[in-house]
């Protein structure tokens, strides 16, 4: 669904006797790859670390100073205890656990965000690169507009940040709790959209339509489903249809969200597999409200919005919304 906040990935900084055999070591034996900054931290998950290798460790260590960075497939307390076990300890000098980072969206006026956290868990409010690299442990908030679904690059990181002194899973999990506290507070406490979508379609693959509505959602981060059920809706004066109902709170106006319906409504090659409606405070939001000067056809339109759709999408997930419209095609034709 929306994914406001999540833990970012973990750093340790290690001083090294030995630049050139540690470095191999590292590459050879712990599987890490050699990144620049930017890249290795846009890789990087919760099972894995980023190293930074110097050979003069300072109270303020500088990416400038920074003779190596690497990527390795294993959290920080798992790649120190294999460096103890393989008996490379005596090749570090020096070494300093980065604060952990938790990454969150922010719509609207970050500023104000970042003002209440701070004040809320008594933070220190600075530069990104200015926390991590004249701080030790503790806690650095981070901010960005991207989707939290997906890899977030140190180029698309809020340049403030908020230094918090205190345990990281206690800090994660407050925020979590408090999560749409502060984005609301960014947003100026505008009201969210409540609205409601309706599945149709004649040949029944709602479970199909709804799974595959459901991986948009979440991977374009739309917005929180309240709620689903069925129900009928009448067709003509004496017909009615079953139709799958999805109660649907977002930030995005009611027509940004009609485009994304209208992109899913159509193949590339202009065949209908299904019709979402989109209702908010009870009235229809017809498809003529997104049509542009430039476009008028309906079917222009939706594949103008599916390739906007699939723009959005990573490789993996454009993969399973291919397997989705297959399994459609082969229980509908």
């Amino acid at each position: 669904m929306l994914s406001i906040v999540r833990s970012g990935p973990k750093t340790l900084v290690i001083e090294t006797s030995n630049l050139k055999e540690f470095y191999h070591y590292l590459k050879d034996d712990l599987m890490g790859v050699s990144y620049d900054r930017d890249t290795a931290s846009t890789l990087a998950d919760d099972n894995s670390s980023i190293i930074f290798l110097t050979t003069k460790m300072t109270a303020v260590v500088k990416v400038a100073d920074v003779d190596h960075v690497l990527l390795i497939p294993k959290e920080i307390e798992k790649v120190l205890s294999t460096i103890i076990i393989h008996n490379k300890n005596h090749l570090i000098t020096n070494l300093r656990i980065a604060p952990k980072i938790i990454m969150m969206k922010y719509l609207g006026d970050v500023e104000k965000s970042i003002e209440s956290i701070s004040k809320d868990y008594n933070g220190i409010i600075g530069t990104f690169d200015d926390i991590m690299e004249t701080h030790a442990n503790g806690v650095v908030v981070s901010f960005t507009k991207e989707n939290l679904s997906h890899p977030v690059s140190l180029s698309n990181i809020y340049e403030k940040a908020i230094y918090i002194k205190g345990n990281f899973n206690e800090i994660l999990k407050s925020l979590h709790k408090k999560s749409l506290k502060y984005l609301n507070i960014g947003m100026e406490n505008r009201d969210w959209y409540e609205l409601t979508i309706k599945i149709y379609d004649s040949y029944g693959q709602y479970k199909l339509h709804y799974e595959r509505l459901l991986h948009i959602i979440e991977n374009l981060e739309l917005g929180l489903i309240l709620g689903e059920s069925w129900g009928t809706d009448a067709a003509t004066i004496f017909y009615t249809v079953g139709i799958y109902r999805v109660r649907l709170v977002t930030f995005y106006p009611p027509e940004y969200i009609k485009k994304i319906l209208l992109g899913l409504e159509y193949l590339e090659d202009g065949s209908r597999i299904v019709d979402l409606d989109l209702f908010y405070k009870r009235k229809k939001v017809h498809w003529t409200e997104v049509r542009t000067k430039d476009m008028k056809k309906k079917t222009d339109l939706s594949k103008r919005f599916r390739g906007e759709v699939l723009d959005k999408l990573e490789e993996f997930h454009k993969n399973i919304l291919s397997e989705y419209e297959n399994k459609i095609l082969e229980n509908t034709y």
